[in-house]
C-alpha cells in the first residue's frame, strides 16, 4: 500500500502549501476534499491491480474486488459534492487537482522502482 501512503504525503505537503499561499479558505478545503477522493481512489486502485491475474477458484487472491470495480464512483461522487456545494465555497478545479494528486504518488512509486 505505498501508492495510498504516497499519495497520503503528496497530499499533506501540497495541501500546506496551499493553506499558507492561498487567500482564500475554500480553496484549500476544495483540494482537501478532492485529495482524499483521491486517496480513496488510490485505494481501490490498489485493490484492483492485487487482483490482477487471480482467478474465481482462489477466493483470497480476488478478496476485496469489489473495491477496486468501484474505484470510478469516487471521482464521480466528488463531481456530485462539488457541485452541489458550490454555491457554499467549494471550488471545482482545486478539488479536481486534488484528486489527481495520486497521479505524482504513481510517478513516485515508478522513480523509486528505477532506483532500486
Amino acid at each position: 500500500m505505498g501508492l495510498v501512503s504516497d499519495t497520503f504525503y503528496f497530499s499533506v505537503l501540497f495541501f500546506a502549501g496551499l493553506w499558507a499561499f492561498s487567500e482564500s479558505p475554500f480553496t484549500p478545503a476544495s483540494y482537501f476534499l478532492g485529495s482524499m477522493f483521491g486517496l480513496a481512489y488510490s485505494y481501490g486502485l490498489g485493490k484492483y491491480v492485487e487482483t490482477l491475474g487471480g482467478s474465481a477458484d482462489d477466493a483470497n487472491a480476488v478478496e476485496g474486488a469489489g473495491i477496486g470495480q468501484a474505484r470510478f464512483a469516487f471521482l464521480i461522487l466528488l463531481f456530485i459534492l462539488v457541485g452541489k456545494f458550490r454555491s457554499f465555497g467549494l471550488q471545482e478545479i482545486p478539488a479536481i487537482a486534488g484528486f489527481f494528486t495520486y497521479q505524482f504518488a504513481s510517478l513516485s512509486q515508478g522513480l523509486k522502482e528505477i532506483n532500486d
